[in-house]
């Protein structure tokens, strides 16, 4: 075991370029004097931990190719949890492993730290509020799985013995205030995002990862309260403050969203300097990417996303494409909601005409280009002649393999403005930390304290910058929007919590959170008997007109809903996902794991098999 964390340490040298340390005599064990007694060695074991951290190409399509476990993306190999076919065998095996092996790397560098006080500088002690950060992440990480699990906050017995390994778990709530206990720690340790330009974890990084923690327990134990999923104390309300409390201390620390005036790469409008966040390759200079990860092709660290979006990839496992409930979630730039049902949105480029400029730097649109290559034309949908058969470029509908939208709608979100067919890998940076979580978080905890926490001065520093970052008239919430979808039968929110969720959803769309905000607000009704529908395909469309006439059988082939939607998983959910809410809420422990830990109990729903 103490040779395979040898190997990590090694790993992590060259993540920190320190050129002579592989002059050095090497360490063999934490016995030998030197073990995580230096700066040196300290940084090269943190910086090995942040390999863990998401990528913007993991199983092909990292943070982007994830949201296809919710209903923002539809995809063919579609996801198996939502569907209720998980296992107690192996549903939570992967998740399990993951987050427990980041607990294990983060304790072990806790546990066999050896810096002495003396020597114990502001850069150590920062590198050591980052190994805090770390654990307090994948316990979040395995909270927001499992609920309740076991605390590790030391290394478990070396030897694995079976004394050693009976840890019953924490419950959920517990579970809450121990991660925020951590991100407190290692905000107290930490510097400021200042000093690494957001390339490391940071003050700011932990508030806000604090903030995430304490507004998905907060809701989560509101939610399911009353169920078999409950926290054993409902301390929702105490959750919901603590996220106010966490938020008035980050406002003082000068973070900005990036604007057209602020935008360091001359943005025309606001919603291009939305989209700068993602498709650019130095986020130094922008605040509001409080952490985030660079790539660099003369670093050595590329991605390949801008290949996968530049061919109109949007799930690399398979056909897939972003949801028509998604596109309608955005509303127009004067603040007003859209309502999907009106014709005019059977017109492929109507539905993106005066929206928020969010969805067309989200959504692939007419005029766009998939890639920067001179030859590459960009898509344009109009009824096909014989006069501009050369420039007409529908979505691709009928490509093969991974290439294939079912819905009509590829990802733009992310796409290198430079990337061309000669380019060695992808250099977009990824966020992984940005501000504007915060201002959503800020906004969503006060709506949901209610008594009129939540009054017009949360919205002018919430809610309305936002927007208004974006190119969006702000309109306050005053009445309900009756097209918007429902999220349960338990409970119904009022206009200021509907437009703080219809604003989380367009602000962090495509960034790892729809799944986990569907489960924590208990909106399996979004899930459960729903399949999802893409754009319209009726023959007199000019989506349909799009294509030329020797591609007709081709289309026709395409199922459609009764009113010509495309209906793109009927063939494989007929009858809508079969989540099943009195377990998929939570994954099963692994068998294998309650089976070793005579403690630990089954999630609600799944079987024990003891």
């Amino acid at each position: 075991m103490k040779k395979l964390y040898i190997l990590f340490i090694l790993a992590g040298a060259f993540l920190s370029a320190c050129s002579d340390f592989l002059e050095k005599a090497p360490i063999t064990s934490p016995e030998s004097g030197g073990y995580l007694a230096s700066e040196e060695h300290l940084t090269s074991y943190v910086n090995f931990l942040y390999t863990g951290l998401p990528t913007l190409e993991t199983f092909g399509m990292g943070v982007f190719g994830e949201e296809k476990n919710s209903d923002n993306i539809l995809a063919q190999n579609y996801e198996r949890r939502l569907n209720g076919e998980l296992q107690e065998s192996n549903g939570g095996a992967k998740e399990w492993e993951k987050g427990y092996k980041g607990l294990r790397d983060a304790n072990y560098c806790l546990h066999n730290y050896a810096v002495p006080e003396m020597d114990e500088t502001d850069k150590i002690l920062s590198l050591k509020g980052e190994v805090y950060f770390f654990r307090a992440y994948w316990h979040f990480y395995l909270l927001t799985r499992f609920g309740s699990i076991p605390i590790m906050d030391d290394l478990w017995d070396e030897h694995a013995t079976a004394q050693g390994l009976q840890v019953p778990a924490t419950d959920r709530g517990e579970l809450a205030k121990f991660i925020l206990k951590d991100l407190d720690t290692a905000k107290g340790l930490l510097y400021p995002r200042s000093k690494y330009k957001g390339l490391r974890v940071s003050q700011e990084a932990a508030i806000i990862l604090a903030m995430r923690v304490a507004l998905y327990e907060g809701s989560w134990e509101k939610y399911h309260a009353g169920t078999d999923f409950a926290a054993a104390t409902n301390a929702s309300a105490e959750f919901f403050q603590t996220v106010l409390t966490l938020g008035d201390e980050l406002f003082a620390m000068g973070l900005k969203l990036n604007t057209k005036e602020s935008d360091p790469f001359k943005a025309k409008d606001g919603g291009e300097a939305f989209a700068h966040l993602f498709n650019q390759y130095d986020l130094s200079d922008i605040s509001e990417a409080v952490f985030w990860k660079k790539y660099s092709i003369s670093g050595g660290l590329t991605h390949g996303l801008s290949a996968l979006l530049a061919q109109g990839t949007v799930d690399n496992s398979g056909p897939a494409g972003l949801s028509q409930s998604l596109v309608d979630n955005y509303l127009y730039d004067t603040g007003l909601p859209v309502d999907p049902t009106e014709d005019k949105f059977k017109d492929f480029n109507r539905t993106f005409e005066g929206r928020d400029p969010r969805l067309i730097q989200t959504v692939m649109h007419s005029d766009c280009r998939f890639k920067a290559d001179s030859d590459s034309k960009p898509m344009k949908v109009e009824i096909r002649t014989d006069e501009n058969k050369d420039e007409v470029v529908p979505p691709y509908l009928l490509a093969g393999d991974n290439q294939r939208s079912i819905t009509g709608y590829h990802i733009r979100l992310g796409l290198d403005p430079q990337f061309n067919k000669d380019k060695k890998g992808g250099e977009t940076a990824l966020p992984i930390i940005r501000y504007a979580e915060a201002l959503l978080a800020y906004a969503e905890a006060a709506a949901e304290l209610g008594n009129g926490t939540c009054d017009a001065s949360i919205l002018k520093k919430t809610l309305q910058p936002l927007r208004e970052r974006a190119g969006v008239t702000y309109v306050e919430p005053a009445a309900v929007d009756p097209k918007f979808p429902a999220f349960s039968d338990q409970y119904a929110l009022t206009p200021i919590l509907q437009e703080i969720r219809r604003e989380r959803r367009a602000e962090l769309a495509l960034q790892g959170f729809r799944l986990d905000d569907l489960m924590r607000w208990r909106a399996g009704k979004l899930i459960q008997n729903q399949r999802g529908k893409g754009a319209y395909l009726g023959k007199e469309g000019v989506l349909y007109r799009a294509f030329s006439t020797d591609q007709a059988d081709e289309l026709d082939k395409i199922t459609l809903t009764a009113d010509k939607w495309m209906d793109p998983l009927a063939e494989w959910l007929p009858a809508g996902y079969q989540f099943k809410p009195e377990r998929d809420y939570l994954l099963p422990i692994p068998l294998n794991e309650i089976n070793l830990n005579e403690q630990l109990h089954q999630n609600p729903g799944w079987r024990d098999n003891k």
